[in-house]
C-alpha cells in the first residue's frame, strides 16, 4: 500500500514537472501574434476578392462613363436640332412639340401638322433662351456626372478605401505583431531570470549546507589539533609545576635535615660542654678514691682515722656514683635526642630520594587527572569531524539532486520558450513580419552564467585563490546569496573563526565576512 502511494506521488510529481511549463508568462502575445497573423492573412484573402471585384466594379464605371458620355453628345445633338428648329419656326401650333422630337419618336411632324390641322411657328426668343439654359444645366450636370464617374463612383470608392482600410489594418497587425514578439522577450526574460534567481536561491541553501557541513569538518579536525597542543601544554606546565613542588619538597626535606644535622652538632657540643667539667671532676674523685684506698691499706693506720678515710671514701664513692649516673643519664638522653634526630633525617633521606625518583611517576599521576578530560574532548570532536562528514556527503549528495531537478526544470523551460519562440517565426514568416527571435538565447545564456556560479562555489570556495563571485557571479552579490553563510561565520568565535580562514581564500573569506 505504501509502495503504490509511493508511485502515485511520483507519477503526480513527474506530471506536475512536464506541466510546469506548458506555457510561459508570454503565452497571450504568442496567441496575440498567430491570432493576428491569421487576421491579416485573412485580410490578405480580403484584399484580393476586393481587388477582383474592383476590377468588375471598375468595367461597370467605365461603361457607366461611356453611356454618360454617349448621353452627353446626344444631348449636344438634341439641343442643336432642337434650337434649329426653334429659329426655323419648326414649331406645331396645336401640342408646342417641335419637330426633332417628333423625329426622335420616329414620327413625321408634317403628317402631325395634317393630323392637328396645325402649322408650323417659330419659337420666341425667350423661348430660345430657356431652352439653351435648360439643355446647359442637363448638359453641365451630365458632365459632372462623367467626371464624378470617371474619378471613380461610390461603389469603387468604398471597394478602394476596403483595400486600404485592410492593408493599413495590415500594416498595423505588422507593427503590433513585431511590438508582441518584443513584449514576449521582455516578459519571458524577466520571468527567466526571477526562475533562475530563484532556483540560484534555493541552491544556495544547499550550498551554504555543504560550506558550513565543510568548515565544520576543519573546525573540529583544527579542534582536535589544537585539544593535543593544548593537552602536551597542559601537560608539559603540569610536569613543571609537579617537578617544582617536588624539589620543593626535597628542598624542604633536605633543610629539615640540615637542621637535624645542626642540632645534633648542637647536642654534640652542648654535650661536650656539659660532661666536659662532671668528667673531669669524676676523674678527680676517682683518683681521690684510688688514694683513699691506698690510705686504707696502709698498715698501722689508727682507727679514728681509719674510720674517717672510711666515710670520706664512702663520700667518694657516693659522689663518683651521682656523678657516673647524672653522666649516663644525660648520655642516654642525648643519645635519644640524637637518634631521634638521625632517624628522622634517615626518613627524610628515604622520603627526599622517593621523591627524585617517582618524579616520573608522580607527574603522570597529575596529568591522568587532565587526560580524561582532553581525551573527551578530542573524542567529541572526532565524532563531530565524522558527523559533519557525513553532513557534507549528504548535503552535496542533496544539491547534486536538486541541482540535476533545476538543470531539467531550465530545460523544459527553455524548450518551452523555444517552442512558443518557434511559433512566433514561422507566424511572422508567414507574412514577413519582423520577428524579435532572441530572447532564447537570452534565457540560456543567464542559466549559463548563474548556475555555475553556485555549481563552483561548492567545489572551488575553498582551495581556489581567487574570489569566487567575481569570478562565476559577476553580477551577484555575494551577500545576497550568502546571508545563512555569513552569519554561520559571526556566530564562531575567534579561534574557530581563525581555522575557517586558514582553510579559505583569504579575500574571499573577508568579502563574505565584512
Amino acid at each position: 500500500m505504501i509502495k503504490q502511494s509511493y508511485i502515485y506521488c511520483l507519477l503526480i510529481a513527474v506530471m506536475s514537472s512536464v506541466n510546469t511549463y506548458a506555457q510561459t508568462v508570454g503565452i497571450r502575445d504568442v496567441t496575440s501574434i498567430e491570432s493576428k497573423v491569421l487576421s491579416y492573412e485573412n485580410n490578405k484573402i480580403k484584399i484580393a476578392q476586393y481587388k477582383e471585384e474592383l476590377l468588375g466594379l471598375d468595367a461597370l464605371r467605365k461603361d457607366k462613363v461611356q453611356r454618360l458620355k454617349d448621353e452627353l453628345s446626344a444631348l449636344y445633338k438634341e439641343r442643336d436640332d432642337l434650337i434649329a428648329d426653334m429659329k426655323v419656326g419648326a414649331k406645331c401650333s396645336q401640342c408646342g412639340k417641335y419637330k426633332s422630337e417628333f423625329e426622335k419618336e420616329g414620327k413625321s411632324f408634317e403628317q402631325h401638322l395634317g393630323e392637328v390641322k396645325g402649322y408650323a411657328i417659330p419659337a420666341t426668343t425667350a423661348e430660345l433662351e430657356a431652352t439653351r439654359k435648360m439643355f446647359t444645366e442637363k448638359i453641365a450636370l451630365k458632365k459632372v456626372q462623367i467626371q464624378n464617374l470617371e474619378k471613380g463612383d461610390n461603389a469603387v470608392i468604398k471597394k478602394r478605401n476596403e483595400i486600404s482600410n485592410l492593408e493599413n489594418q495590415n500594416d498595423r497587425l505588422c507593427i503590433e505583431i513585431t511590438g508582441h514578439s518584443k513584449n514576449y522577450e521582455t516578459a519571458v526574460l524577466a520571468e527567466a531570470k526571477t526562475k533562475h534567481d530563484n532556483w540560484v536561491s534555493d541552491l544556495m541553501s544547499y550550498t551554504t549546507t555543504i560550506l558550513i557541513a565543510d568548515d565544520k569538518i576543519t573546525i573540529y579536525k583544527a579542534r582536535v589539533i589544537r585539544y593535543e597542543q593544548e593537552f602536551k601544554k597542559e601537560r608539559e606546565i603540569i610536569k613543571e609545576r609537579v617537578k617544582k613542588e617536588n624539589l620543593e619538597t626535597q628542598n624542604e626535606k633536605n633543610a629539615k635535615i640540615a637542621i637535624n644535622q645542626q642540632q645534633i652538632k648542637e647536642i654534640q657540643i652542648e654535650q661536650t660542654n656539659y660532661l666536659s667539667p662532671l668528667e673531669s671532676n669524676l676523674n678527680k674523685l676517682r683518683t681521690q678514691k684510688n688514694e683513699t684506698e691506698k690510705e686504707l691499706m696502709r698498715l698501722n693506720i689508727p682507727d679514728n682515722a681509719k674510720a674517717e678515710l672510711t666515710a670520706s671514701l664512702n663520700q667518694i664513692v657516693l659522689q663518683i656514683s651521682t656523678l657516673e649516673k647524672n653522666i649516663l643519664d644525660y648520655n642516654t638522653n642525648v643519645k635519644s635526642k640524637i637518634t631521634s634526630l638521625e632517624n628522622e633525617c634517615k626518613k627524610l633521606k628515604d622520603e627526599v630520594f622517593q621523591l627524585s625518583i617517582n618524579l616520573p611517576k608522580q607527574q603522570e599521576v597529575e596529568i591522568a587527572k587532565i587526560k580524561p578530560i582532553y581525551d573527551q574532548k578530542k573524542l567529541e570532536a572526532n565524532q563531530s569531524v565524522t558527523k559533519s562528514t557525513n553532513e557534507l556527503v549528504n548535503a552535496r549528495k542533496l544539491y547534486s539532486e536538486k541541482a540535476e531537478f533545476y538543470k531539467r526544470q531550465n530545460q523544459l523551460y527553455a524548450d518551452q520558450v523555444i517552442s512558443e519562440s518557434n511559433r512566433m517565426v514561422i507566424a511572422g514568416q508567414k507574412i514577413s513580419c519582423p520577428i524579435w527571435n532572441e530572447v532564447r538565447f537570452k534565457v540560456i545564456t543567464y542559466w549559463n552564467q548563474v548556475f555555475p556560479c553556485v555549481n563552483k562555489l561548492t567545489t572551488m570556495a575553498k582551495p581556489y585563490s581567487y574570489n569566487v563571485f567575481n569570478t562565476y557571479c559577476p553580477d551577484k552579490s555575494s551577500a545576497s546569496y550568502m546571508a545563512a553563510y555569513k552569519s554561520f561565520l559571526i556566530s564562531l568565535d575567534e579561534v574557530d573563526k581563525e581555522a575557517v580562514r586558514g582553510n579559505s581564500n583569504v579575500f574571499w573569506f573577508e568579502l563574505i565576512t565584512k
